[in-house]
């Protein structure tokens, strides 16, 4: 259990000196990375499967069509198909040379989702077997077995080359139509569009990645194809090494392998990409929701030590009046690395110090490896270590490799008995004071001269109690299950607390357990502007809640870089200060007084905005829509946004336009579609078109679309420092809707219902009449009873100002905006002046938006 520091004894026995020695050095003699070196080598050839020659196969004449509930099975020449709906636009295709179609076991799916097949029709005729449920048609043709899927608007959205395999090796190919954006597969060094590159299923760390570098941490195999007219998804489930071509090969062609394993996928259909993305969360299961402290800014780096460093740290904060919700405990803390202890001599007063930050609003996250050190004075591993804890190789022998605590074994994460004990460890961690964990080196990483490796993939798991020899010894699941674990232990330390778990490496449906952050990147402007596209990316594979270290991991960063990179951070989820051990310094007040200005500038931002990223990220995950989005999102018809990976949506309200590089102070935009407002100057502009913006390093352009209402509250210093006794409601002119989200910010009350949502209208009426209309449904009661409305785009001072028709008590016009103030109200009605006379606003009221609203 959690301990001070590793147990020492004086005396020991020369059975368990014997005992301890075969255990520490199973590897031989000599520096341990270089000698695990000569074992790998040795073991890789000793269970390197045989390389396979030959054609590749494919199933060839359909022969038989076997009708089942939901499809048909093709049986083919080479090899059966299963075709099944479980939705009218989600299909399950399965291929298998051996006929055999078992029950589906996979760490991707949600237990929640409902695999109920739907009603399905299936027709034969001398060319074809089109198979139907409502949403799609699969139509195969008979001598191929070539598949085309069409949605039932007559709309081809997918053109198979077909099926095939060679040894273990299995491959599905799809035509890739001209103008089809790519997207999603998770954490990809590359700008948002992915188009025109081979990529790598594969969890690796490649210690400091750049562009182009492949793989990376966190690979999911859920592709999203954008086209003008359609979105198509397509979750390629087997977690075994693989690839995606997406037109490397072949411009017009894309590619599924995998090495080894069931050829299994699901595609899906619709006719915005939003559709699409709620197929796969239905799929692979919602984020829960987060505690809203998770969405305060948070400081971090590997090198605050000792304890002192932590008040220091925590003292600056305060007195500077940066706001701060989370400290991050990177391994400096720990006795030698070995995880669920600390440092008696420079952490002695760990307890002590988690409380004292405690109340002064700090929550304390800590860093937790999976690599257990070999040591039988260490009570972790030699716990786990008898209770058979630990991969093993295929001969049954422990499986040690070196980490950061030197020879280390390795929680098989896929054996719910070690998640069980896992969480018992995570337990007794959270006991010290500790609010979340944070899950690094979860590839997994082990080192290797003249750098990382990888976990084998011959090492052994269990795989549910099934075994894993045929899928690679669950590489690319283990930090997802690592994940699980320690949610698990998280939930049972705490169970009326929302939990906060923080992952390098995941896989398909890793949101149900954690959310991530892009991992070791570079104080370089390139990986700043890098810092955008991965988040995206991310987001459009299912983690809503990401980001990047701010300033960037290894290397030192420049005043103006950490400016700019936390401009771009600060709106969006994951918001986190961490560099490496032996960097400049890198907290906000580090690069001088101008620098700390902008920084808090954009903090405080943050902290004004929290009701707003909440509500957005919260709405998000209750329907599959991610936080922060492509400018394509609302409007995939304009393909001149399918590769604009310089600038982001935050839910549907705002734009940021951020500059990334260095010495700029202006750029260009091309601004989506519809009626914007300028957030700094309130100034109206006309989309469709590129702009120049103006941008000294104190100012990151953002935009709000017409029709919009922004909740803001006042600056705090950390979420919960004080009840937030006034609601700010900065509303732009337009004709729109927009939703607000509230609740406790954190427990489970909202399961029982104890939350609100606000709806908010802004509409034109008769009389040159402008309203915001504000209803509101739930049991949840803010603590507010203030309410400040700002209406931007009013061309001249008003007539009249009603709140629920009564005359406002308290309003005044200044530059084109009016101020009410009022308690929550039902109504306000500006009579007499219109919105903004411009040309560009009397398009807000008649061009249609994206969501068929009038706002844009």
């Amino acid at each position: 259990m959690f301990r001070r520091d590793r147990k020492k004894k004086q005396d020991k026995s020369s059975k368990k000196q014997t005992e301890q020695t075969q255990i520490q050095t199973p590897n031989g003699q000599g520096n341990p990375p270089e000698r695990y070196a000569k074992v790998a080598e040795k073991m890789a050839k000793q269970f390197a499967k045989p390389p396979v020659t030959g054609p590749l196969k494919t199933p060839g004449i359909i022969q038989h069509v076997q009708q089942i509930p939901g499809g048909a099975i093709i049986h083919a020449a080479n090899a059966s198909i299963s075709v099944i709906f479980y939705q009218p636009n989600l299909v399950e295709i399965r291929m298998r040379p051996d006929r055999q179609f078992p029950p589906v076991f996979s760490y991707a799916l949600s237990e929640t989702f409902k695999f109920a097949p739907q009603a399905a029709t299936v027709t034969e005729d001398t060319d074809t077997v089109v198979i139907g449920a409502g949403g799609m048609a699969c139509v195969f043709t008979r001598t191929t077995t070539q598949l085309r899927i069409y949605m039932t608007n007559g709309q081809e959205v997918s053109v198979e080359s077909g099926f095939s395999w060679l040894g273990e090796k299995v491959t599905w190919q799809r035509q890739l139509p001209a103008d089809e954006g790519c997207y999603g597969l998770g954490q990809r060094g590359w700008g948002l569009n992915l188009r025109g590159r081979k990529w790598a299923l594969w969890n690796f760390d490649p210690v400091g990645y750049g562009r182009g570098t492949d793989p990376v941490y966190y690979s999911i195999p859920f592709y999203m194809g954008v086209h003008p007219e359609y979105a198509v998804g397509v979750l390629w489930d087997n977690p075994a090494r693989g690839t995606v071509d997406l037109g490397a090969e072949r411009a017009n062609q894309m590619a599924f392998s995998a090495d080894t394993g069931e050829l299994r996928l699901y595609f899906m259909a619709d006719e915005k990409p939003d559709a699409v993305l709620k197929h796969y969360l239905e799929l692979t299961g919602l984020p829960p929701l987060l505690p809203l402290w998770a969405f305060g800014y948070q400081q971090s780096r590997w090198g605050y030590v000792p304890s002192n460093k932590f008040r220091e740290l925590a003292r600056e904060f305060r007195q500077r009046l940066i706001p701060c919700d989370v400290l991050h405990f990177d391994i400096d803390y720990m006795d030698g690395h070995r995880v669920f202890t600390y440092n008696k001599e420079t952490f002695g007063d760990l307890p002590a110090l988690l409380s004292e930050l405690d109340k002064q609003g700090f929550k304390a996250v800590s860093i937790v490896d999976p690599a257990i050190k070999v040591d039988l004075d260490y009570e972790t591993f030699r716990d786990g270590q008898e209770r058979g804890m630990f991969h093993t190789y295929p001969d049954g022998r422990l499986f040690v490799a070196p980490v950061w605590a030197g020879d280390s074994a390795f929680p098989d994460f896929t054996n719910p008995t070690v998640r069980e004990w896992w969480a018992g460890q995570v337990e007794s961690l959270l006991k010290v004071g500790f609010a979340g964990l944070w899950n690094d080196m979860n590839e997994p990483t082990v080192f290797l001269p003249p750098g990382p490796g990888i976990v084998p993939e011959y090492i052994q798991a269990n795989w549910e109690g099934q075994g894993n020899t045929h899928l690679g010894g669950a590489h690319n699941v283990y930090g997802m299950q690592m994940a699980r674990a320690t949610r698990m232990g998280l939930e049972r330390a705490r169970p009326d607390k929302r939990q906060f778990v923080l992952t390098r490496a995941a896989y398909a449906g890793a949101q149900r357990y954690t959310v991530s952050w892009t991992g070791d990147n570079r104080s370089e402007w390139d990986h700043l502007r890098l810092s955008i596209s991965v988040v995206l990316n991310l987001g459009l594979s299912g983690m809503f809640f990401t980001g990047p270290d701010i300033g960037g991991f290894m290397g030192d960063c420049e005043p103006e870089m950490y400016a700019r990179w936390i401009q771009v951070a600060s709106l969006l989820p994951f918001c986190r200060t961490h560099t490496c051990t032996g960097t400049v310094n890198q907290e906000p007040w580090s690069f001088g007084a101008e620098v700390e200005k902008i920084a808090r500038k954009y903090i405080e931002l943050r902290y004004q905005l929290l009701p707003y990223l909440y509500s957005t990220y919260v709405q998000g995950a209750q329907n599959g829509v991610p936080m922060i989005r492509p400018t394509f999102w609302d409007d995939p018809s304009d393909t001149r946004l399918y590769n604009q990976d310089d600038a982001y949506m935050v839910g549907d309200a705002l734009l940021v336009a951020p500059i990334l590089e260095q010495g700029a102070t202006k750029r260009e935009l091309y601004l989506p579609r519809g009626v914007w407002y300028n957030f700094w100057t309130r100034k109206l502009i006309d989309g469709s078109r590129t702009i120049e913006l103006e941008a000294p390093l104190d100012q990151m352009p953002i935009f709000v679309r017409a029709g919009r209402v922004v909740p803001m509250w006042p600056v705090t210093q950390y979420v919960g420092e004080r009840p937030i006794d006034e609601l700010q409601l900065l509303a732009f002119a337009g004709i729109g809707e927009t939703t607000l989200y509230e609740d406790a910010g954190d427990g489970l009350s909202y399961k029982n219902g104890d939350y609100r949502y606000s709806y908010f209208s802004t509409k034109f009426l008769p009389g040159g009449q402008f309203a915001v209309e504000w209803r509101r449904a739930g049991k949840y009661q803010p603590a507010y009873k203030k309410v400040r409305l700002e209406l931007v785009g009013i061309s001249g001072d008003p007539e009249m100002v009603y709140v629920d028709d009564q005359a406002a008590p308290l309003w005044f016009f200044e530059n084109s905006m009016v101020e009410v103030l009022s308690s929550p109200f039902s109504q306000v009605r500006i009579v007499g002046k219109s919105p903004d006379t411009s040309e560009a606003a009397k398009t807000v009221a008649r061009r249609p938006g994206p969501s068929g609203d009038q706002t844009s």
